[in-house]
C-alpha cells in the first residue's frame, strides 16, 4: 500500500513539473481602443490547407493617430488571432483607417506580416483627408445645402468624391491623398476647379444620388453617394 502511494506521489510531482506555464498573451493586454469594421478571410481548400498567396485582412477604425508601440501591439493581437483561426496563414494584413476615413480607402497605418517578416507602413495623407472631413457643426445641420454635398464612392477604380456646403472639396485617387478643389453646380452640370490641374465637368443625378465622370483612361465612371 505505502508503495502505490508513493508511486502515485510521485507521478503528481512529475505531472505538476511537466504542466505548461500560462505565457502572457497579447490579448492579455490593454489594446489601444479601436473598432473592426470588417474581415476578408483568405481561401482554404477542401483539404484544409491555405495558399501562400491567400490574405487575412483585418480593416479597423481609430479616432486619431497612434504612436508607433501602440500600433505594434494591435498588430500583435490580430497576428495572433489570425494564427489561431487560420492555422498555416501566410499573410496577415491590419489596416487601420482614421475615423470617418473608410470610404476613402486610404488605411493610416498597413500592420503586415508575411512570410514571418512584419512591417508598419503609415500614410500621413489619412490625417489630411480626416482634418478635411472634419465639419463646423453648424455647416452640418445646414437644411439648406446643395443636394450634391456629400460623399461619392466609384466601386470600378475605388476613388472618392468629397463636396462640402462651403463649395470646397477634394478628390482622393485609388486611396491617394487628396487634391482639394472648388465647385459649382447647374442643374445637372458640376464645374469643379482644382487647384492645379484646373476645371472639369461632372454630370449630378439627383435622384439616383449619382456623380457621372468622362474618364479619358476609363470611359464613364459612375459615383454613387455613400
Amino acid at each position: 500500500m505505502k508503495k502505490l502511494l508513493f508511486a502515485l506521489a510521485t507521478l503528481a510531482i512529475v505531472a505538476c513539473e511537466n504542466k505548461p506555464k500560462i505565457q502572457e498573451t497579447t490579448s492579455d493586454v490593454n489594446l489601444p481602443e479601436y473598432k473592426l469594421l470588417s474581415t476578408e478571410e483568405p481561401k482554404v481548400s477542401s483539404n484544409g490547407n491555405i495558399s501562400p498567396t491567400q490574405n487575412l485582412v483585418y480593416n479597423i477604425e481609430i479616432d486619431h493617430p497612434l504612436p508607433k508601440d501602440s500600433l505594434e501591439l494591435i498588430q500583435d493581437y490580430f497576428i495572433e488571432k489570425g494564427e489561431s483561426d487560420f492555422n498555416g496563414i501566410n499573410k496577415v494584413i491590419v489596416r487601420a483607417y482614421l475615423a470617418g476615413t473608410s470610404v476613402n480607402g486610404t488605411p493610416y497605418a498597413s500592420m503586415n506580416l508575411i512570410a514571418g517578416e512584419k512591417e508598419i507602413l503609415i500614410d500621413e495623407n489619412a490625417v489630411a483627408i480626416q482634418e478635411l472631413n472634419e465639419t463646423p457643426q453648424d455647416e452640418a445641420e445646414d437644411v439648406n445645402a446643395d443636394p450634391i454635398v456629400g460623399t461619392y464612392y466609384c466601386d470600378r477604380t475605388h476613388d472618392t468624391y468629397v463636396f462640402k456646403s462651403n463649395n470646397t472639396g477634394y478628390l482622393t485617387i485609388q486611396g491617394s491623398g487628396p487634391s482639394e478643389f472648388t465647385w459649382k453646380r447647374s442643374g445637372k452640370n458640376v464645374t469643379i476647379v482644382y487647384e492645379v490641374f484646373g476645371p472639369q465637368k461632372l454630370q449630378f443625378d439627383q435622384k439616383a444620388q449619382t456623380l457621372t465622370e468622362k474618364s479619358e483612361s476609363f470611359g464613364t465612371l459612375v459615383f454613387e453617394k455613400q
